[in-house]
């Protein structure tokens, strides 16, 4: 017999080819493409052989067969669960093709019925909305797909927990769907919780992490607070969760990410007052992002750098404009190229290598630089080990001095090569110490070979006029005992490293910025997230390979600090904008990776069908709610554009566990190593804005904290999970 509803079926991790390493790609439908060190294609299922993993039944009810009709199919239902109004139940059978059915529940003398719900491998059967009391019912499932096999079973519902689930206008969910990872708000007394109503185990370790922290008792509910999004992943892995980089183990992998609407209590009375954020934000409820229309109107912050791209084909680029962006993406068509950013990758020279390129002549190379007066203009070079040698030197020295020449207002940048003061990345669960760091503030010195000259006296020193620092998620592993990962240690990293950039002499007047992207980079060959999409034309659910998203509390936290410390960011994205119609995709099996999965409803539409009706702008791959999330930062920074522009940074004392931090020079290295809330502030006048954050707290937990301003006043600043807060305030004289 074969369990059609995913309860004690087997795991079965397969064996795929792994193919080798080739030029630029990136997700997007069935194509899985990445930007920063070439491609690669996941091992969905894991390592090199076959390995089976039983489910470890978790003790959810077993319903009672009344009758199993036909012993054709021998249709039975197995265990039932219940969340809020919503019937699950688990269907086993030795026949294929039963979807959908018709299915009758009654109690009472009352019968309700739902016609062809669909049903396919890897869930239970899903009963909607069902309207019952509390006590004994009894479900008749009838299969559309062979005649004559149905089933009848009994099961209790639990009348105090009908209405636990708030409705479904109030909070939004997109990811993988399956009997893995099932979480969901739950209401209890007024309050709000985040469920995992799947608690899928078995034999291998799993962890679970919300916003990149680890966590317990997701099963039970853990509290959170309305007015966020979160981020849900899932790990399995048969081996210490830590050894999670050997990809000979076998892993699988789980993301949900889930926004719930309302408001929060009013923080504590304070001095300063809080930027909130504002009532009528809301991510998309589908996958295109809508803040470029959704968005009030607000124009850029004088002398910051936002670039991003136009997401969404239906928008015109004076939205983006006219919503804090200073440029976009230099494809669009009709733009002013001054208000336009490129990133320049390797098939600028046809992805031909460094041997090729060191070989150029002079006006060889000095040929290619008649590039269009871009606004912001970032070499991504990489094919080239990122110290250059110096004949590579020389020659991206002659290419620049022509692109300076002819565009001397240009912001130039080199993202792959980095900034003269580079550092490898800082973490408290094993590499390098923060401390080995705090002495780069008694002496700040370039450290980047690109910088030094050549032998006659050319070097990049004078070349850019822009400095970027890599704030792409971080692996997720190691973790240490409290659930931290080098990923909470980004925002601080980045920070720091900026602010020893900014101390070298002949950078002093560039501008910094943070350079984003909204996934997470897998590493050793890391399992991809299986994410869900509703079809309607034609209907059914398709399963596609994708990125893991980053936490929206992560980009909040990046686009704020580098607006408010620093002079903006430049945000990477995928793809060209895409068309509003959810049914625009492109599958095939022909294509490299491992494709897709098709669960038509009627059980029987093939998956050629899909995006029959498809124009060339195709549907989003997947939901951009972390660029939602950027755009809100730009936003919350612009209400106080009064005092970032022209004020000066300043860290501000805290008060922890009963005794008062004081601030030093190396502050962000010091909240690492030590795992500390970060507080800041920019201060023109007697006019203040402070930002804080604690990187490392449980994402549910809020610390109230009492921070000392520059004129002596103590005050109360409010600090939720890993999310940033911002206030602004004025002193006294």
């Amino acid at each position: 017999m074969s369990f059609i509803g995913g309860g004690n079926h087997r795991i079965v991790v397969r064996k795929n080819k792994i193919l080798s390493k080739t030029s630029l790609f990136w997700i997007s439908g069935i194509l899985i493409f990445l930007t920063a060190s070439g491609l690669w294609l996941w091992n969905r299922f894991g390592p090199s052989k076959d390995k089976y993993y039983p489910e470890i039944t978790k003790g959810f009810p077993i319903a009672q067969t009344l009758d199993s009709s036909s012993h054709s199919c021998d249709l039975v239902i197995r265990r039932y669960k219940q969340i809020g109004s919503e019937m699950q139940f688990e269907l086993a059978s030795n026949a294929g093709g039963l979807s959908p059915y018709h299915v009758e529940i009654s109690q009472n003398g009352k019968t309700q019925k739902f016609s062809e719900l669909p049903h396919r491998y890897g869930t239970w059967l899903t009963v909607p909305d069902v309207s019952l009391t509390a006590g004994p019912a009894k479900i008749r499932v009838i299969s559309l797909g062979m005649a004559g096999c149905e089933t009848t079973a009994s099961f209790d519902f639990d009348g105090k927990i009908k209405d636990e689930i708030p409705d479904a206008q109030t909070w939004i969910r997109h990811g993988s769907e399956d009997n893995w990872l099932d979480v969901r708000p739950v209401i209890r007394s007024g309050k709000v919780f985040l469920k995992d109503f799947a608690n899928y185990r078995d034999d291998r370790t799993k962890v679970v992490m919300i916003d990149g922290i680890g966590v317990n008792g997701l099963e039970n509910g853990i509290e959170v607070k309305p007015g966020y999004l979160y981020s849900i992943t899932a790990r399995w892995i048969d081996a210490p969760y830590n050894d999670w980089w050997n990809p000979v183990k076998n892993r699988s992998l789980r993301q949900q990410n889930i926004w719930i609407a309302g408001r929060t209590e009013k923080p504590a009375a304070s001095s300063l007052t809080r930027i909130e954020i504002p009532e009528w934000f809301a991510p998309s409820r589908g996958l295109n992002v809508q803040f470029d229309t959704k968005f009030p109107e607000f124009q850029p912050i004088e002398g910051k750098l936002v670039a991003q791209y136009r997401l969404n084909t239906y928008t015109s680029s004076s939205n983006y404009y006219n919503r804090g962006i200073s440029h976009l993406h230099h494809g669009e068509n009709g733009l002013p190229d001054s208000k336009t950013h490129l990133t320049v990758t390797p098939n600028f020279f046809a992805d031909r290598d460094e041997k090729w390129f060191t070989q150029l002549s002079r006006q060889e190379v000095e040929s290619y630089a008649g590039v269009p007066g871009f606004g912001i203009y970032a070499y991504d070079f990489e094919f080239w080990n990122q110290h250059y040698s110096p004949e590579t030197r020389q020659r991206l020295i002659w290419f620049s001095n022509v692109i300076k020449k002819n565009h001397p207002d240009m912001h130039l940048m080199d993202y792959w090569g980095g900034g003269a003061y580079t550092n490898p990345h800082i973490n408290s669960v094993g590499g390098a110490k923060p401390k080995d760091f705090f002495k780069d503030y008694e002496q700040p010195k370039p450290n980047n070979s690109n910088f030094e000259p050549l032998p006659n006296g050319e070097s990049f020193q004078t070349l850019f006029n822009t400095t970027p620092i890599d704030v792409y998620p971080k692996a997720m592993f190691a973790m240490d005992e409290k659930g931290n990962s080098a990923n909470n240690f980004v925002l601080l990293s980045a920070l720091h490293s900026l602010r020893i950039n900014k101390l070298i002499p002949y950078q002093k007047n560039n501008k910094f910025i943070f350079y984003g992207w909204n996934r997470y980079m897998p590493l050793y060959n890391d399992p991809i997230v299986p994410w869900n999409y509703k079809l309607t034309d034609p209907k059914g659910e398709l399963i596609m390979n994708q990125l893991e998203m980053m936490p929206a509390s992560q980009a909040l936290s990046f686009s704020l600090f580098s607006l408010v410390l620093f002079d903006g960011y430049y945000l990477w994205h995928d793809s060209a904008p895409y068309g509003e119609d959810v049914n625009a995709y492109k599958v095939s099996k022909d294509g490299p990776g491992w494709g897709f999965e098709w669960y038509p409803v009627d059980n029987k539409t093939p998956d050629s069908e899909i995006g029959r009706n498809n124009k060339d702008s195709g549907a989003p791959p997947y939901w951009d709610f972390p660029t939602e999330f950027y755009v809100l930062g730009n936003w919350m920074a612009k209400q106080v554009e009064d005092v970032i522009v022209g004020g000066t940074n300043k860290d501000l004392p805290f008060e922890l566990n009963g005794s008062w931090i004081e601030p030093r020079k190396e502050q962000a290295l010091i909240a690492i190593d030590q795992k500390q809330p970060f507080v800041t502030s920019v201060i023109k006048g007697n006019k203040i804005a402070v930002l804080a954050i604690d990187n490392f707290q449980q994402p549910s937990a809020t610390r109230t904290m009492k921070i000392r301003l520059p004129d002596g006043v103590e005050t109360e600043i409010e600090l939720y999970g890993n999310w940033p807060s911002l206030y602004r305030g004025t002193l006294k004289k």
